[in-house]
């Protein structure tokens, strides 16, 4: 049995008879005991009376005009609102850098210049080649023209005799002349035969092509000679198709020594832009904010060598915005933006751009917003830590108490009011804002608006200055951190 269950059993069974017989040191430990609980019966009763006493507590309060709004908080990094990086079009190796870091300059300015004889050399070899392909061209474009035009012209010929080759008189006329000739020959050689001529050798041949004309002459009439006006017409037609094609510059022969003649030009061109390129040249006017760039190293074509802002003061913000909330940020959001190291120094910002795909770290979804700076400042710096304060929503000038002070009666939001003169509209309290006051109250309906969690928007139901009562949450009574009142948004 313990020390205190056995002293109980003890002071149970005590008779005043017996305290003689007791030892001083018991003596004085029931006497501890004693007092003990009646010290403790006490303050339980005490506590009960305190308890109920604050239940039946309220803070006046007045009502005020003043300000709510909805924010989000987020952390953000500073960057400049317009940087253009810079880069050669065209590898090589830096040999003069013309500016330096914060260097303001002007659009077309030259900035930094890459060694140029391995440059100058291909575009030496390119002219070179252009002007002998040039000249190969021009002596190409005049044969084929003679070509041609000679062609058209045999062809026409050609047709012109064909046309009157195939005229019914015409082929009739030379049928009955190849006639009288093979007749004629005939003749000649058995005159020549009977005469007893040995030599009748020219004769022969004469017959014998007086003989080959008159079979080509029945050729032609019998429909030869439509035959021959229709091929002399084809290759008229395609000598002048050619001709045509080569005057309009689509012909094969011409578009072939063409495409050669632009391929050298193309290379030409190219190596005067890379000899051009080898000065790098500002796009705008502005400010160098960084050259990662040394002299006489070496620069691969595309690779950032400088970077160049229009404005050195004007900013914008990147800040991360956890997808619980992301839902509520819309573009033209006010922002507000400070410095951890400039305390009461509040810069005012415009959302301007909302992620739409989110990262993610360590199993925490968020999503980048853009936060235009609204004016210049020096007070920004590329690449600072800032906070966001986004304002997703704000009513000024309107009514406002504590949340605290919002309680509900049959599903209706209200406020409890002071009976008698305290629950007049516009009468002030006449005691100190967060006294403790005892009493009965009313219940009165109230429509809300926007609620920020330590202070609410009232639409209606309340007065400026009327006297609310803010329900008095404590512990054990006057224990300061939980017995005395909250402090609960501005000062009322």
């Amino acid at each position: 049995m313990r020390f205190w269950q056995r002293t109980w059993v003890k002071i149970k069974s005590f008779r005043p008879g017996n305290l003689k017989k007791l030892s001083k040191k018991k003596k004085i430990l029931i006497v501890v005991i004693i007092l003990a609980l009646i010290i403790l019966s006490i303050g339980l009763v005490r506590c009960s009376r305190g308890e109920e006493a604050a239940m039946n507590e309220y803070m006046e309060i007045v009502v005020q005009k003043g300000n709510v709004r909805d924010v989000i908080t987020a952390t953000g990094k500073v960057g400049f609102a317009q940087t253009m990086p810079l880069s050669f079009e065209v590898s090589g190796t830096i040999q003069e850098i013309m500016v330096k870091v914060g260097d303001v300059v002007e659009e077309g300015q030259p900035l930094m210049r890459l060694e140029t004889a391995t440059l100058e050399q291909a575009l030496k070899e390119a002219q070179e080649n252009f002007e002998s392909e040039r000249s190969g061209y021009e002596q190409k474009m005049e044969g084929l023209e003679r070509q041609l035009k000679s062609t058209l012209v045999a062809a026409e010929k050609k047709l012109l005799n064909a046309e009157k080759e195939a005229d019914p008189y015409y082929l009739e006329n030379q049928y009955y002349l190849a006639e009288l000739n093979v007749k004629a020959a005939s003749e000649r050689l058995a005159n020549a035969q009977s005469a007893g001529e040995k030599d009748t050798y020219d004769l022969q041949v004469a017959l014998s092509q007086a003989r080959l004309n008159l079979i080509d002459a029945k050729y032609l009439r019998d429909g030869g000679a439509a035959k021959e006006l229709e091929l002399a017409r084809a290759e008229y037609e395609a000598a002048l198709k050619a001709w045509q094609d080569f005057q309009r510059g689509v012909s094969p022969e011409y578009l072939s020594a063409k495409a050669a003649l632009t391929a050298s030009e193309t290379k030409l061109m190219e190596a005067q832009e890379n000899l051009d390129n080898a000065i790098l040249k500002a796009p705008m006017a502005g400010t160098v904010v960084s050259c990662e760039a040394e002299l006489y190293s070496t620069v691969s074509e595309g690779k950032a060598v400088m970077s160049l802002v229009s404005d050195p003061n004007v900013f914008k913000v990147v800040a991360s915005v956890d997808q619980t909330e992301i839902s509520r940020i819309a573009m033209g959001q006010k922002a507000e933006i400070t410095l951890d190291t400039l305390p009461g120094e509040v810069i005012m910002g415009t959302v301007s751009g909302v992620s739409l795909t989110g990262k993610e770290d360590y199993n925490v979804i968020t999503y980048d917003i853009t936060i235009d700076v609204d004016a210049p400042t020096t007070i920004l710096r590329d690449r600072m830590n800032v906070n966001v304060v986004i304002i997703c929503q704000e009513v000024t000038d309107v009514l406002v108490i504590p949340s605290q002070a919002v309680t509900s009666q049959n599903g209706m939001a209200g406020v409890l009011v002071p009976q008698g003169e305290r629950e007049q509209a516009g009468k002030q309290a006449e005691v100190k804002a967060g006294q403790a006051v005892p009493g009965a109250h009313t219940f009165v309906p109230i429509e809300i608006g926007l609620d920020d969690g330590t202070n609410v928007e009232v639409k209606s139901g309340l007065s400026e200055g009327q006297t609310i009562l803010m329900p008095m949450f404590s512990g054990f009574p006057g224990d300061g951190a939980f017995g005395g009142p909250r402090p609960m948004g501005p000062r009322w």
